[in-house]
């Protein structure tokens, strides 16, 4: 299975969003004198300006995470950010609080963090060690069973039997590399039905379940239609029993039972499916991602169609407020969905704007830069504070 390292998606923000496993495609050295998941975030009066790849509503709270392990949360709508307490210094990708005081963070060295306090304190759940362990038992057993269905297939059935193999076999090469190298693989997606049901995603297959509020968590990838394991971006919610995850090489997974069973429709683009969002004018589901690719589904995910985004730039994030949802992406790209088109709106400085959300003083854009308000999705006109 030859995969493309990740880094070569070009900047840093799809380092982050679009599954950065390759930040741990080497082994670490043996000198290394700093343990990412063993540090916690480092302290700075400029914390807000850091690298942001998720920005969320806590009830009536924003709060942001990202680089080094920053987490930053504002009770003034912005205006001002005090950075949270948090137990490591890996890459952030990813925030979810299922009610204004339970929250959880995903990231690299497959971390889950956990807060009871809307953000200003952090817990580790669980980590990127704990994943291998469930990973490599999988791909194991999963290789036995491959190796005894080609033994009692038929002659009909021996050329898929040997792909069914070929593929267990790769998995279980990555995961025994994965061991080698450490916990180096990044969750990129994570959500909670309540306050003890969730889910997180991320690179390589990587696919954990919780029904404890975290206090466990454990393996689902087994039940995913996933063979070549394929990174997954994100996963969301459109409706009460449907679950949808979007992935690499335009991979979407859909459950209609709360995550029982999964189908797969695959290839429905060229590239990456970065994210999910429902949109609030009609409950169209939307999937995007690489190459401004733009995917919308109006049963729930049972079948999509390709929007035209008007860029070519890769779209990472995405947020509603009222009747309004606005797609941002890589070269400071901001798109305002206007029916079933997107009216570009003005690109700013050109960084990467990884997502969005709205308070009562307009648009916030999380980035490259950091956090800013931005008043460009209202009025045209964009500004910085």
């Amino acid at each position: 299975m030859t995969r493309l390292p990740l880094a070569t998606l070009a900047t840093a923000a799809v380092l982050a969003i679009a599954a950065s496993a390759a930040a741990g495609l080497a082994p670490r050295p043996a000198s290394t004198p700093i343990d990412l998941l063993e540090t916690p975030a480092p302290q700075s009066p400029r914390a807000a300006s850091q690298l942001m790849n998720s920005l969320v509503h806590a009830g009536p709270r924003m709060v942001a995470a990202g680089a080094r392990g920053t987490i930053v949360h504002s009770d003034d709508d912005g205006h001002s950010w005090i950075q949270a307490e948090v137990p490591v210094a890996v890459m952030l990708t990813a925030l979810h609080f299922p009610t204004p005081e339970l929250g959880w963070a995903v990231g690299h060295d497959g971390v889950i963090l956990h807060s009871r306090d809307g953000g200003a304190h952090w817990q580790r759940q669980f980590d990127g060690d704990q994943a291998n362990t469930q990973m490599l038992a999988w791909a194991k057993a999963r290789v036995s069973q491959a190796r005894l269905a080609l033994q009692q297939a038929g002659e009909a059935e021996r050329a898929a039997a040997e792909d069914r193999l070929a593929d267990a076999e790769d998995v279980l090469a990555g995961a025994e590399q994965a061991v080698a190298f450490g916990p180096s693989q990044p969750f990129m997606s994570v959500w909670f039905r309540n306050p003890r049901e969730g889910y997180a995603v991320g690179a390589f297959g990587m696919a954990f379940a919780t029904t404890d509020g975290g206090e466990h968590w454990t393996l689902f990838a087994d039940r995913l239609p996933n063979p070549e394991a394929l990174h997954l971006y994100a996963i969301a919610s459109p409706s009460p029993n449907v679950l949808l995850i979007a992935g690499e090489r335009g991979l979407i997974l859909r459950s209609t039972d709360a995550g029982q069973h999964w189908q797969a429709e695959p290839d429905l683009a060229e590239g990456g499916l970065y994210g999910l969002i429902t949109a609030p004018q009609d409950g169209a589901v939307l999937a995007y991602g690489f190459d401004g690719i733009v995917l919308r589904s109006t049963d729930l995910g049972a079948s999509w169609q390709t929007l035209d985004s008007g860029t070519r730039s890769a779209l990472y994030g995405a947020a509603t407020a009222g009747d309004e949802l606005l797609l941002v992406g890589n070269n400071g790209t901001r798109l305002r969905l206007n029916g079933h088109r997107f009216d570009p709106l003005p690109a700013g400085d050109g960084r990467p704007l990884t997502t969005a959300a709205h308070g009562a003083r307009g648009w916030i854009l999380a980035g490259w830069g950091g956090l800013a308000h931005d008043s460009a999705a209202a009025s045209g006109a964009t500004r910085h504070e």
